[in-house]
């Protein structure tokens, strides 16, 4: 009789399937490799920043006076960071995305990654400050530069990448003699393909000069970009986005790699929004970015090793909870996944999904009632970070350490139950193993 396929049977092959067309789709990975690329640049100016804007009257008292400047002043030289990093959030991303997709597309990762630069500037309006009668100059905005810009560079990168490999692979370029080293002739090789491309986005910007006067990330912004900050930046969409995360790791696909493609340029400019208001000395309203899903929807898993070391009575536990303690301390998960295991065992599918789920709901509340100060934006730090110190840090209160606090209760007392019955199951089977073993060794003494 033919075995018939469990709902997790199925459940894992579909998934499996999903998550082989997104982890192959090269333009998902050429976004994460973008984003991944620009993280150290946010982490460093953070640092800057948190120095710059410490959430401590005390500590920025005591800058002023060893340092005899105004408190404006010396803040002003450590945003410089700032400025040149994050406020480039969008060149960055658009130089390292177009170069991970000429890569993966074959084509000249140099000359691709140029090409979009120049298609970049040119969608971007320049100011002219007049000094005088006879003598003007001309700008780029910074706002056209940063982290706001993000969803425009990914598109410009995409069809810059896409548009030179067409014309790249039809042999339309003009071709040097064999003999002529490449280094000399992959520049001349690359003169009509970057030609087609710069003329593309300089009729579209003729056109946009034309009828709305505006810019391209204003017109982008509204059509495309507001709807996908509105959905990623809800609690519903970031719900279901971390249940889909949660629901590859059970099956043992790495969720955050596929997720966080997607996602992490849409958290970014919420976080960025966030931290220039903070800036300016304003409240960010953001509740939902980057911030938010690094520190508080990320706490779920650590629960059930919280858990092992309350109750824990089998001796694999008991030596699990040595191996997998400490690692959590900074949010390394791979060997409760594994050593556990987690991912794959049925007994903890519920609070594997829906653990985080409590812990977003449960710090968005605690956000929207002002309980909690949203995440001023200003300090990104890296997912290591151990919680209670990322919550102070991330909202600049010691409300955002307790509110961890309460998360991580509430996920323990979801994980207790689940762990109980699983330590339950392996005490019986290991004193099973213990009594087979006894038995054994009495025959082997008869013998």
């Amino acid at each position: 009789m033919e075995k018939k396929n469990s709902f997790f049977d199925t459940l894992s092959n579909v998934l499996g399937k999903v998550s082989v067309k997104l982890s192959g789709n090269i333009y998902i990975n050429a976004i994460k490799d973008g984003m991944l690329a620009y993280m150290p640049f946010a982490f460093i100016a953070s640092i800057f920043l948190i120095i710059a804007f410490f959430p401590v009257p005390a500590f920025t008292d005591f800058i002023t006076n060893i340092t005899g400047l105004e408190t404006a002043v010396w803040q002003g030289k450590l945003a410089l960071v700032n400025d040149a990093s994050l406020g480039i959030g969008g060149l960055l991303v658009l130089l390292a995305i177009s170069r991970s997709l000429a890569d993966k597309l074959k084509i000249n990762g140099m000359q691709v990654s140029l090409t979009a630069v120049v298609a970049f500037v040119l969608l971007i309006p320049f100011g002219t400050h007049v000094i005088d009668p006879k003598t003007s100059l001309k700008f780029i905005d910074v706002t056209y530069l940063g982290a706001q810009t993000i969803f425009l560079s990914i598109l410009i990168s995409i069809v810059t990448a896409k548009v030179y490999q067409f014309i790249d692979n039809k042999g339309i370029k003009i071709k040097m003699p064999a003999a002529v080293p490449p280094a000399v002739s992959a520049p001349f090789e690359s003169i009509i393909p970057s030609f087609v491309v710069i003329t593309i986005f300089w009729i579209l910007r003729l056109v946009i000069d034309a009828f709305s006067g505006g810019s391209a990330l204003a017109i982008f912004n509204h059509v495309l970009g507001m709807p996908l900050q509105a959905v990623g930046g809800s609690l519903p969409g970031v719900i279901i986005v971390k249940m889909f995360s949660q629901l590859l790791w059970f099956f043992g696909i790495h969720g955050d790699s596929i997720v966080n493609g997607v996602m992490t340029p849409i958290f970014q400019v919420l976080q960025d929004a966030n931290k220039t208001v903070s800036m300016a000395g304003g409240v960010p309203t953001n509740i939902i970015c980057q911030s938010f899903w690094d520190s508080f929807a990320s706490i779920g898993i650590i629960g059930s090793i919280v858990s092992i070391v309350m109750i824990a009575k089998s001796k694999r536990y008991k030596e699990m909870k040595k191996i997998a303690g400490v690692p959590y301390i900074f949010n390394v998960g791979e060997p409760t996944l594994f050593g556990i295991p987690l991912m794959m065992n049925v007994i903890y599918f519920i609070p594997f999904i829906l653990s985080n789920v409590a812990s977003i709901v449960i710090s968005y509340v605690a956000f929207a009632l002002k309980l909690v100060p949203v995440c001023t934006g200003l300090a990104q730090v890296p997912w290591t970070t151990p919680i209670i110190i990322s919550g102070y840090l991330t909202t600049g209160s010691l409300a955002g350490s307790l509110l961890q606090i309460v998360c991580l209760v509430a996920v323990v007392l979801i994980w207790l139950p689940f762990v109980r019955v699983a330590d339950n199951q392996l005490v019986k089977e290991e004193a099973e193993l213990e009594v087979q073993n006894q038995n054994g060794e009495t025959v082997k003494e008869v013998e």
